[in-house]
């Protein structure tokens, strides 16, 4: 074989293989458009199967699955997108939803092989081509199953592809042609032109089934790359329009419906309005609110939605108010108008309204209880330095402020238990709430301390007679579960502006005064300088007193004590005086707080006990047998080795203890009342006399009282100096006298300011008196002198 044979041998053979893969090649791209053709078909029908199941949602809730008119809505904007039939069958194959509405509940039989039937049973993606009468030439269909979101099928979907199918293999044919019009060119080339354009038509092919199957993932933004000229681009360009076009069906479908689910879905209600004011638009929200529903507010002028009408829809506004409801009720709505304007002129306004009376209701709440005490319902201490910065702010009329704390309470729930305890303060609050005017605020500030705050009340005597008031009425028995309970009060007050302009110095100035009250038993007491331990005068006081004691600055005066029946003279009270040599005569309720609150307490009762008992000794080397009584504090009280100072004392002046009475508070004793009665009974095994001074102003108890190895009680002289006027006064007067008596006490009553008091006290069986009226208290040098005037001879009260 010559060269020429072989040259035509291998052009032949070359030809041969040319040919072969110019088929191979057209055969793959007819086999690729037919895949293609069956993907798109697929993914489509799978894309539906989702729209279905959980696709656009119904408004009431549910899937289109659950709705047939919406399914058949659905299916025939599919048609009409996409010219195609669609078809959805249940598991017996009988049509649920179809372009056609006479095949609705006909059985499906349209494919030979049970194709549909199978894909039911078994769940997998199957084509066949349906043939009927009307159709003899075929339609090509795949088959997808219909699952629910549990996963079970309940039924199929069928969408034909024919017009894919055709289209695709319409542009493959004008592929298959270009590529044998090359070949036969390019005969030279045709192998790696061959070769290349197959690995380029498979390329894009995949590229292209790649898009269909994002697109039937629901992904409608998925595009392939088509900037070329030949068949594939030809192909993509059709994809990509394709594509659009759904992309641009599912949105102008699904817009409608998401955008109704989400405006019903809202919690606030929105209202649309024209340039009249008119409503065109409302939500389920705005109807609810309302209570006009939305078919109730279309077409109604937008203050039908607004909380006043005084302003139109149209300008821009926040506001809240109560909005009037049809029934009669109201409801409290806060709403915002957002105006609407085209090409400057308005058109409209959408107005958002938001239903806010139980948030104002809370937030009412919330206020009410960080203002106000939860056990009595009262203004707390935050409200009333609010109040009270009110008034001060004003600063044209000024204040009182009256603070009160409860005397006996503590012994309430000692003795009865919180809950008599809460109850309690609940009736003082009231009782205290019953006096007051208008404008004035009572408070409490915890536990038994309450406020009182009078705006325009500045004169003293005025604010006196409503302490007065306040103070009679908490002396008033409470009754509480069938026992009558009697604590009174001790009130303090301060005055705007004299003592202060704050809420924290007027609380202050009127606590001050309050346990001034407290200490001297009086009741109430209106502030002053003298009270304030933080006066420069009161520091100086502090630092003098120890020098004072030590340099013999202290007295004592003595005040006599006589037998009610027959005036005779039964003792002396020894009260310690302080004669500073700058501020001059001091009393003792001024500088005795100081020396307790400095520890100058023990040295100063030291020197009071001594120099009474230096007092008794002279007495008694004079002739008289005087017994002489001197004041414990509590601090002394609860000291485990007073008792034996009282009788290292006592042996050195040589006086016996029968002459000594020491004289101790109630509130003393109760401060540590197991401590306190070791110390007593120790002073009662020396043969020392013991007195209950100030008695019924303390917390004393009963199981106390009883097991007190006292000798006497001493009636307050609150109660003693208005007994002729206070029948209340006379009444705890006569009990006290009757409980002494019955306990083998003897009582003294102090205060007695004249000779009625003295009478009545006699006739009450009252054993002793002390007061002005028989004396006050006086140097030992006039002590002397007013003894030597006494014509009975002095006799011992207690009989030693």
């Amino acid at each position: 074989m010559n060269v020429r044979q072989k040259l035509l041998g291998g052009l032949l053979g070359f030809l041969a293989l040319l040919v072969l893969t110019g088929g191979v090649v057209l055969h793959a791209a007819g086999q690729s458009a037919r895949l293609a053709a069956v993907t798109e078909a697929e993914q489509v029908a799978r894309g539906i199967v989702k729209d279905i199941v959980a696709g656009p949602q119904l408004s009431g809730g549910g899937s289109l699955l659950d709705d047939p008119p919406a399914l058949t809505a659905y299916l025939n904007r599919l048609h009409d997108v996409q010219e195609r039939d669609i078809v959805v069958v249940d598991r017996r194959k009988i049509i649920q939803a179809d372009a056609v509405p006479a095949n609705v509940g006909q059985p499906f039989d349209h494919d030979l092989d049970n194709q549909v039937g199978k894909t039911i049973l078994d769940g997998k993606v199957r084509t066949f081509v349906e043939t009927s009468a009307d159709y003899p030439d075929g339609i090509k269909q795949v088959v997808v199953p219909l699952s629910g979101e549990t996963g079970t099928t309940a039924g199929a979907v069928i969408l034909e592809y024919t017009p894919i199918y055709d289209q695709m293999m319409a542009r493959t044919s004008g592929a298959r042609t270009t590529m044998i019009v090359a070949g036969v060119v390019c005969i030279v080339l045709v192998l790696l032109l061959g070769l290349t354009a197959a690995e380029s038509v498979t390329r894009r092919i995949r590229s292209l089934t790649r898009a269909v199957e994002n697109i039937g993932d629901g992904d409608y933004a998925q595009r392939v790359n088509s900037g070329g000229r030949d068949e594939i681009s030809q192909l993509g360009a059709a994809f990509n329009d394709m594509a659009e076009r759904l992309e641009r069906s599912a949105h102008e479908i699904l817009a409608k419906e998401y955008t109704d689910s989400i405006l019903d879905s809202a919690g606030e209600g929105i209202c649309g309005v024209d340039a009249q004011d008119r409503i065109t638009f409302a939500n389920t929200a705005a109807g609810r609110i309302t209570g006009l529903g939305v078919e109730g507010l279309l077409e109604r002028d937008a203050s039908a939605v607004l909380p006043d009408d005084d302003r139109r829809a149209g300008d821009s506004a926040e506001r809240e108010g109560l909005l009037q409801r049809p029934d009669g009720t109201s409801v409290r709505v806060a709403c915002t108008v957002s105006p609407i304007a085209k090409n400057g002129t308005p058109a409209g306004a959408v107005i958002m309204l938001r239903d806010v009376t139980r948030q104002r209701a809370l937030e009412h709440d919330l206020r009410h209880q960080a203002t106000h005490d939860a056990l009595t319902g009262l203004p707390n201490r935050v409200l009333l330095h609010e109040h009270i910065g009110g008034v001060a702010a004003a600063g044209q009329t000024g204040a009182a402020l009256l603070l009160i704390d409860l005397d006996r309470f503590k012994e309430v729930n000692d003795t009865l238990g919180h809950h008599y305890g809460d109850q309690l303060l609940i009736e003082v609050a009231r009782r205290v709430q019953s006096l007051l005017r208008v404008g004035e605020l009572v408070a409490r500030l915890g536990g038994d301390e309450f406020a009182v705050l009078l705006p325009g009340l500045t004169d003293e005597n005025d604010v006196a007679s409503v302490a007065a008031r306040i103070h009679d009425a908490l002396d008033e028995p409470f009754p509480l579960g069938g026992i009558n309970l009697t604590v009174g009060g001790s009130i303090g007050a301060a005055l705007c502006p004299q003592h202060g302009t704050t809420a924290d110095e007027l609380l202050q100035r009127a606590d001050i005064a309050m346990y001034a009250a407290k200490s001297s038993h009086r009741g109430y007491m209106l502030f002053n300088a003298s009270q304030d331990s933080s006066d420069p005068r009161k520091l100086t006081l502090a630092s003098d007193l120890r020098h004072g004691i030590e340099h013999g600055q202290l007295l004592l005066h003595y005040q006599p004590k006589v037998d009610a029946q027959t005036g005779a003279l039964l003792g002396a009270e020894a009260l310690v005086r302080w004669q500073h040599p700058e501020h001059g005569m001091i009393r003792p309720d001024e500088f005795i707080p100081l020396a307790e609150h400095t520890g100058l307490i023990t040295p100063l009762t030291t020197f009071v006990l001594d120099t009474a008992l230096q007092q008794c000794h002279s007495w008694l080397e004079g002739g008289h047998r005087i017994p002489v009584a001197v004041n414990i504090s509590t601090h002394r009280l609860l000291d485990l080795n007073f008792p034996t100072e009282v009788s290292n004392q006592l042996a050195r002046w040589q006086v016996p203890a029968a002459l000594l009475t020491l004289e101790i508070t109630e509130s003393a004793i109760m401060a540590d009342p197991e401590r306190a009665l070791l110390v007593v009974q120790q002073l009662h095994d020396l043969e020392i006399h013991l007195s209950i001074d100030d008695f019924g102003t303390g917390y004393s108890s009963m199981a106390y009282l009883k097991n007190l190895p006292v000798h006497e009680l001493k009636i307050d002289r609150s109660f003693v100096s208005n007994m002729t006027t206070n029948e209340r006064d006379a009444v705890i007067v006569r009990s006290t006298v009757e409980l002494g008596r019955n306990l083998g006490l003897k009582v003294i009553a102090e205060g007695v300011e004249d000779s009625e008091t003295w009478t009545e006290l006699d006739a009450v069986g009252c054993h002793a008196i002390q007061g002005y009226y028989v004396s006050r208290p006086v140097t030992p040098d006039a002590f002397q002198e007013w003894l030597d005037r006494q014509a009975t001879p002095a006799a011992p009260l207690l009989g030693a």
